[in-house]
């Protein structure tokens, strides 16, 4: 019995019942290992007795893989008077085996000789199945490294490569001490190293997805084309751990695109030469034939006044067969001008009752050859359209001509109406038959070029195929399409959806490009590029980007001159030779225009014709291939800057995010102040009254809200505000940042770089005389299109 505790005394019985309500299974063995009690989880969970188990008879509740070296480390340590720990399986009254660890500590005599020990045996089976899956999962995860094609390497949370970095030194050849920080980027292409390491810093900067393209020197010097990759990994608080990435060789896969590019390009080639030698072709043969008709016409003539009207039968098969062979070269014509993509349709009014007419009475006589009735189906006055009627008559020829060849004895039926759909009228057309009809593998394919229902079909009722095909590409050229309905045995259905009104094509585009100008125009100064040669308008607006232009291009001269006059941009760069409006007729029509008459022009060409481009107004002229230093230094002139003393307050309590700002904007030129929150940023304008201001929304003491709300009462509040947010932005605070703030970006919508372009272009803008007149329109306009 113990000392009593508080006035309580703790006895033997105490100490029993404590061992039997502990959760691991107890035991105390003499001084020689012999085991000569348990607690009640031991029994518990092996369903023993004491009888079965004292002394050493624990041993046939173990493993027999275990056993033999459980009891040879067991007896050791008594032996040597020592802590002794273990962990192996136990089987358990249900016959299952479970993982323990087991722990005994001797206890000793004053002279230091072991009187017990005493252990415990503790449950570790949940906790080693879920380092059993860990170590699976590693050894998979190492599996699939090695297995990988890919090199697979990661950095620290700064974006240093820290050794070891196996695959890394494997692929490229690099040492440790070679690769380590951003050594990497030695054995990054000597071309390509400036755009790969501006590409990771942003990415570390910004903390985002990292993605690039570039060329490797792999370990035997050949230059390799690569896709790499690299993501951020965040700890459980939010910090960022490290980064993990990959690099992947995709040179066969560049080299089968490069292969496939060319190819795509020598098969354009070829359709375009072909294209090309139709239509020659085409035309040459229909100059003969027109004498043929002509002259057979003649001849008939001549032959009714001399009385010799026997020989006219024969002469009109001629003539007959000469038109046919002419509407064939016609057919291949227009199949070659639809290649090209050189179809385009012409609108005029007509009526559209006088128009099936005529197709009626062009028709009778195909009809009539087999037997058929035509049925003319309308409702009411169909009106007017204003259409291309050529087009639409050749359609409708092309279809009721197809069901009178493909229709005995039976009816053809052309039913027109007039409908409304999408808030516009159209015409619909149907040709419909009772002849033989088709199958749906048929139709799949019945509006190919060179196609009909089957062989069958040919050899049986003639044709080429292109009639269809001419069909569909007038009816889609025209705003509208075709399909059709059949069953076998049942005839067919044709039906063209037409507009009542043809769009010319340009409209809509050059209609949205003015629309979207006039958003750019609110928010950027922008570059015009003008030109027809997509590699010249990309490796230009590259350079531009670059440079830190915010560009605009167009791919022709009337679209060019469109967006001129919407954006009022800062300059234009402009292609002479294009289509649709050359660069001179472009360049004549800026300087005539009294809003645009003093933009800067530079012209850009092949041909070397700098004295007409001066004669006729051009800033600068340029012959291609471009020299990039010269441009970059002419550009200079347009870039838009932050005029001297230029003062900007940032507003946040993320001290990262103002050291971010900070940095950047410093290096433009601005002269940076900083506020932790809209208390102390009130004080700073006090101090020192800001030209801009970059503000958050969420922070402690006084929020964006609240500092913009005091800043606009003030006399002198009003500076232009832009407010830089992480926050979801709500209707009702739209409504008050759009009566107070000038501008409002999303964070990460935008690089610093370009942050610090849009508040050059706003500070330009915010000039003291216009302040209250124009800055105070844009500051609207931009309010109710950004929120």
């Amino acid at each position: 019995m113990s000392e009593p505790v508080g006035g309580d005394a703790v006895t033997d019985d105490d100490f029993r019942n404590l061992a039997d309500a502990l959760p691991q299974l107890a035991w105390i063995a003499r001084a020689d290992g012999h085991i000569i009690w348990y607690n009640a989880r031991w029994y518990d969970f092996t369903g023993t007795t004491l009888e079965e188990m004292q002394g050493w008879g624990w041993r046939r509740l173990h493993h027999p893989d275990h056993i033999a070296a459980v009891e040879v480390r067991y007896r050791l340590a008594v032996e040597a008077g020592v802590p002794w720990e273990d962990t192996f399986p136990l089987l358990g009254a249900n016959g299952e085996y479970r993982w323990f660890l087991s722990q005994a500590m001797p206890h000793r005599a004053p002279d230091g000789s072991i009187l017990r020990w005493y252990g415990t045996n503790t449950d570790i089976t949940r906790r080693r199945g879920t380092e059993e899956r860990l170590r699976h999962s590693e050894e998979r995860f190492r599996a699939l490294v090695d297995a990988s094609a890919a090199v697979i390497w990661n950095t620290n949370a700064e974006g240093e490569l820290l050794p070891p970095q196996p695959r890394w030194g494997a692929y490229t050849g690099q040492t440790e001490e070679a690769y380590q920080g951003w050594g990497w980027v030695d054995a990054i292409h000597p071309e390509d190293r400036g755009e790969v390491a501006e590409a990771w810093a942003r990415s570390v900067e910004e903390r985002v997805p990292y993605f690039v393209t570039h060329r490797l020197r792999r370990h035997d010097g050949v230059w390799r084309d690569m896709e790499a990759r690299g993501v951020p990994v965040f700890a459980s608080d939010g910090t960022l751990r490290e980064w993990v990435g990959t690099h992947v060789d995709i040179t066969v896969r560049k080299e089968a695109e490069a292969e496939a590019e060319r190819a795509r390009q020598a098969a354009e080639a070829a359709n375009r030469a072909k294209s090309q030698f139709i239509a020659n072709m085409s035309h040459e043969l229909r100059t003969p034939l027109s004498a043929v008709i002509g002259y057979s016409e003649m001849l008939g003539e001549e032959l009714e006044d001399i009385g010799q009207a026997a020989l006219l039968p024969d002469l009109r098969k001629i003539e007959a067969a000469a038109r046919h062979l002419l509407s064939l070269i016609n057919d291949v014509l227009d199949i070659s001008k639809i290649e090209a993509g050189r179809v385009t349709a012409s609108a005029e009014t007509f009526t559209i009752a006088e128009l099936l007419r005529d197709v009626q009475d062009a028709t009778g006589s195909l009809i009539e050859k087999k037997a058929n009735r035509f049925v003319l189906d309308t409702e009411g006055d169909l009106g007017q359209m204003h259409q291309d009627q050529t087009k639409i008559r050749q359609c409708l020829l092309n279809l009721v001509g197809n069901a009178a060849k493909f229709t005995e004895k039976g009816t053809i039926t052309l039913t027109a109406r007039r409908h409304r759909e999408d808030g516009a009228d159209w015409l619909s057309f149907a040709v419909t038959d009772t002849g033989i009809g088709l199958t749906r593998e048929q139709m799949g394919r019945l509006f190919e070029r060179f196609v009909q229902a089957d062989d069958s079909t040919t050899r049986q009722f003639g044709g080429t195929g292109l009639g269809l095909a001419i069909t569909r590409a007038f009816c889609r050229t025209m705003g509208g399409d075709i399909g059709v309905e059949s069953e076998p045995g049942q005839g067919a259905t044709f039906t063209m959806r037409i507009p009542s009104v043809l769009i010319p094509e340009e409209e809509p585009a050059d209609e949205a490009t003015a629309l979207e100008a006039q958003h750019d125009i609110l928010h950027h100064d922008t570059v015009l590029l003008v030109d027809d040669d997509p590699a010249a308008r990309e490796l230009l607006q590259r350079f531009l980007e670059r440079e830190g232009f915010h560009v605009r291009t167009a791919a022709d001269g009337r679209a060019g001159l469109t967006l001129a006059r919407a954006l009022k941009p800062r300059a234009i760069l402009l292609d002479v030779e294009m289509p649709r409006m050359d660069g001179w007729a472009v360049l004549h029509a800026v300087r005539s225009d009294p809003d645009l008459a003093g933009t800067p022009v530079i012209m850009t060409s092949v041909v070397a014709e700098q004295g007409l481009g001066q004669a006729l107004g051009a800033t600068d002229y340029f012959v291609k291939p471009i020299d990039w230093d010269r441009l970059k230094s002419l550009m200079e002139c347009y870039r838009p800057q932050a005029p001297a003393e230029a003062r900007v307050l940032v507003v946040d309590d993320d001290d990262d995010a103002r050291e971010r700002l900070r940095r950047s904007l410093s290096r433009e030129g601005w002269i940076v102040d900083e506020a932790a929150n809209g208390r102390v940023a009130l004080e700073h304008f006090d101090l020192a009254r800001p030209n801009l201001i970059l503000l958050d929304l969420m922070m402690p003491e006084m929020d964006g809200f609240g500092f913009l709300r005091a800043l606009r009462s003030r006399p002198d509040g009003d500076v232009p505000v832009v407010v830089l947010t992480a926050k979801e932005i709500t209707p009702a605070e739209k409504a008050s940042l759009g009566a107070s703030a000038d501008r409002v970006i999303p964070k990460g919508s935008l690089s610093l770089a370009e942050i610090g372009r849009q508040l050059r272009v706003l500070y330009a803008r915010a000039t003291p005389d216009t302040v209250p007149g124009r800055l105070q329109g844009l500051i609207e306009q931009l309010a109710e299109k950004d929120g």
